[in-house]
């Protein structure tokens, strides 16, 4: 039976004291110091996310928000210009989205058969894909569409590659024609301990040229707003600890913001051509149980181009704002996602506009007084780290090794030690699973320990010899014209075309790739949900070592200070060879 959630948060309060009960924005206007803070913000969100054993609560609030959030969306209608600033800033907020769209006076997207140059399969689920893999979503599935033009498209694109074309006729041999459908299927995914992500599973076509348009979308973010996706969130990071150092940055957050952007907006503020690309693409209803509900919001979680979109209209809507009532020299801004950043001389303006376009501000995360910051995953007060640390789960040894390698990152940064914590969880590991690892290995892969208590073998070349704890990847087998699958993944179509298309894609991999296969097989690896370890032999040049690109709250771990918190957390004796000692 695994530790209870109450029985780790008594822990946490032995070590952090019981503090504050108030919630975090008035927390971070207490005037608390740096520690009393950390300390009252840990035992707050220790457990916080813990996924419950019955998520049907859960699952029942995260709809209740979904069915909210559609209905402000029907209601949504163009908010009056009551002063002429209001006239102002909804056609410079226009005038913004036009020249985004229309890159030196041309279309972005020239036509919606340009896309299927970037479309490209996403690596989650499809409404009637019989796998994850592009090999069974597109040459061993019926293919589904909200539109039969979205198939004829792609159809007419295979035939100009010869490969594709063979795969693409096997596959409508043995399939028929792709399915039209209604729209999405909703599901539900652990979010925090009270409610669930609701998340909408797209058809399979409109998820191929939806991840096209994203990468339209992303590649023009970057050179018009200068928002490149991949490394923005270091942006908001930096600006968000500026901002709780000196109060001169405000950070927002957006309840079910990807739910939140109306059809209705978007009629009214995008250009009608890029509006109707958008209405091709999406999904018009969503199953829900039994039912299919009507969605008046553009795209859910879960469509493909969700994510940049709402980061293009909450960066035109940020840039407007700043260039309307910003001071001069205050016109930094950041935006990722629903995550924006604005002068905190200008934010009550920001949330005004955001409410009268249809937008939900989160005022539990939302911060513009007081001394603490947070934006994409970085939690700063006083310029300080002091994000805490979400335990989701303890139902495996893993659970326990990524639960205690957490506590200890947040000893190191904090300087507070965790004693009670981290030795009850350590109780409930066995032997076997704590192998020490260094700190550059996964968190669920053994306890990172320094040099200073484990003495791991060295081979000749003088490097560090040890084991870890790795996920075993589920894989389909292509043996002979035999295609052997895991699971309810049984019987699936053998199309040698496919497999072509799969190889140049980067899916399928021979023997060679894998030391323990035999070398005949060929292997085409699963997305899956389902957990399987095996111990690995490992060597490393070095041990005593944080890469720069670990990064622990936005920031990397100064050495000691790690090595510090592990040795006043840990209730061990040095480590015997590769093995640990007794605890204490």
């Amino acid at each position: 039976m695994g530790l209870s959630p109450d029985a780790l948060y008594n822990a946490i309060c032995l070590d952090v004291g019981f503090g504050s009960d108030l919630p975090l924005r008035d927390l971070a206007k207490a005037g608390l110091s740096y520690k009393a803070f950390a300390c009252s913000y840990l035992r707050q969100s220790v457990i916080r996310k813990w996924i419950p054993k019955d998520a049907r609560k859960a699952d029942l609030a995260s709809l209740d928000s979904f069915t909210a959030a559609n209905n402000r969306c029907k209601a949504w209608s163009y908010p009056l210009e009551e002063w002429e600033i209001d006239r102002v800033f909804y056609g410079e907020l226009r005038r913004v989205l036009d020249d985004f769209f229309h890159p030196s006076g041309d279309l972005l997207v020239p036509s919606l058969y340009d896309l299927n140059t970037v479309a490209r399969p996403g690596p989650g689920v499809s409404v009637g894909a019989l796998g994850t893999s592009y090999y069974t979503k597109f040459f061993s599935s019926q293919l589904s569409t909200t539109s039969k033009y979205l198939y004829l498209m792609y159809k007419h694109y295979t035939e100009q590659i010869p490969c594709l074309a063979d795969a693409e006729c096997q596959r409508y041999a043995e399939y028929g024609s792709a399915n039209v459908v209604k729209g999405s299927r909703s599901s539900f995914v652990p979010k925090t301990s009270s409610t669930s992500r609701m998340i909408c599973v797209e058809p399979l076509l409109n998820s191929y040229y939806q991840l096209g348009l994203a990468t339209v979308l992303e590649k023009r973010l970057k050179t018009f707003f200068g928002i490149d996706l991949g490394s923005q969130p270091c942006a908001n990071r930096a600006l968000a600890q500026e901002g709780s150092i000196d109060g001169s940055f405000a950070t927002i957050d957006l309840s079910s913001a990807s739910d939140s952007l109306s059809l209705g907006f978007c009629e009214a503020f995008l250009p009608k051509w890029f509006f109707e690309l958008l209405l091709v693409l999406r999904s018009p209803v969503t199953k829900i149980g039994n039912k299919d509900v009507p969605l008046y919001m553009m795209s859910t979680m879960g469509n493909g181009f969700t994510f940049p979109l709402q980061t293009i209209v909450f960066s035109a809507i940020l840039k407007t704002a700043v260039s309307l009532f910003g001071r001069s020299g205050h016109d930094t801004w950041e935006c990722f996602g629903d995550d924006l950043i604005c002068p905190t001389s200008i934010v009550g303006r920001v949330i005004h506009y955001l409410d009268k376009l249809g937008f939900v501000t989160n005022v539990d995360k939302t911060f513009f007084e007081g001394s603490f910051r947070e934006s994409c995953g970085a939690d700063w007060y006083f310029g300080q780290p002091v994000r805490p640390v979400f335990i989701r789960k303890l139902d495996r040894p893993q659970d326990y090794l990524v639960a205690v390698n957490q506590l200890n990152e947040w000893s190191a940064y904090t300087g507070i030690p965790l004693r009670n914590s981290v030795r009850l969880l350590l109780s409930h590991i066995g032997f076997r699973f704590l192998n020490p690892v260094p700190y550059e290995s996964a968190l669920d892969s053994g306890l990172r320990v320094p040099l200073a208590i484990c003495k791991p073998y060295r081979d000749r070349n003088g490097s560090f010899k040890y084991r870890t704890w790795d996920r075993r990847p589920n894989r389909l087998r292509i043996i002979g014209d035999t295609i052997h699958g895991i699971g309810r993944l049984r019987e699936i179509a053998f199309n040698p075309s496919g497999l072509w298309c799969s190889f140049l894609w980067g899916e399928l991999v021979s023997s060679q790739h894998i030391p323990t296969a035999p070398s005949d097989v060929a292997y085409i690896s699963v997305r899956h949900d389902r957990y399987v370890y095996y111990s690995k032999p490992r060597c490393s040049p070095r041990w005593d070592y944080i890469p720069h690109s670990s990064l622990t709250n936005g920031v990397r771990l100064d050495w000691q200070q790690w090595v510090t918190a592990v040795m006043s957390n840990l209730p061990l004796l040095p480590f015997e060879r590769a093995a640990v000692g007794r605890l204490t």
